[in-house]
């Protein structure tokens, strides 16, 4: 299995490009966007992105307005009424804990980070992990539903793993310094390749460990 794990990363690094989005973004901007990044296509939640960037001026100012200018804003990514409550009462819990300044928790260790993160409604693990190793460089391998989709099909995932379950086997398996890069190659052969609808299998280069196909 690890072998396994290790020579389908290897061939699907070497096709598809990676994107490190969150260099032009504050911390709380780049938390946003990865909220608003959730089952949406990336075109949508980057002009969602700038749109809030462009209106709001930090956590205070998110934690100030109404939902109905917040659900305005990002509205381009979708899902918008339920993301705008979400996005306000994050901002609003950081304003009431910690003054709005994300760099109190980023400045913790992992562990302890990650929990602060995921004390605040609205913040689950995945989203915790994906923003530390964003803005913080930590070498965590964040499972997202491309990557569990695309393990489920491999035969390496099944429906028993969780996302902690997961995220620890592959980061067995992928030294740290390659777990950015894994985490960003995965999504985009996921976003064009290995689709939840109408998966480009012929075009696939890893369809030899497809345990789908075999089927």
């Amino acid at each position: 299995m690890a072998n396994r794990i290790r020579k389908i990363v290897s061939i699907i690094s070497k096709k598809y490009q990676i994107n490190e989005w969150w260099g032009e973004y504050l911390p709380f901007e780049t938390l946003v966007s990865i909220i608003l990044s959730q089952r949406t296509y990336w075109k949508n939640v980057k002009t969602a992105t700038e749109r809030f960037r462009e209106r709001f001026n930090g956590v205070e100012d998110v934690a100030k307005a109404s939902v109905k200018e917040i659900e305005g804003v990002i509205k381009p990514a979708g899902l918008y009424r339920v993301r705008a409550r979400r996005i306000k009462n994050i901002a609003k819990e950081l304003v009431e804990k910690y003054d709005g300044d994300l760099e109190r928790i980023l400045n913790l260790p992992y562990d302890e980070a990650k929990k602060k993160l995921t004390s605040i409604e609205g913040i689950g693990p995945k989203t915790a992990d994906v923003f530390l190793m964003a803005i913080k460089g930590e070498q965590v391998l964040p499972v997202d539903v491309h990557i569990f989709r695309i393990m489920k099909r491999l035969g390496i995932a099944n429906e028993r793993d969780d996302y902690e379950s997961l995220r620890a086997r592959l980061e067995t398996e992928i030294p740290p310094s390659q777990r950015t890069k894994t985490h960003l190659t995965l999504i985009e052969f996921g976003r064009q390749v290995c689709r939840t609808q109408n998966p480009k299998c012929e075009d696939c280069p890893i369809k030899r460990y497809c345990e789908v196909r075999k089927t």
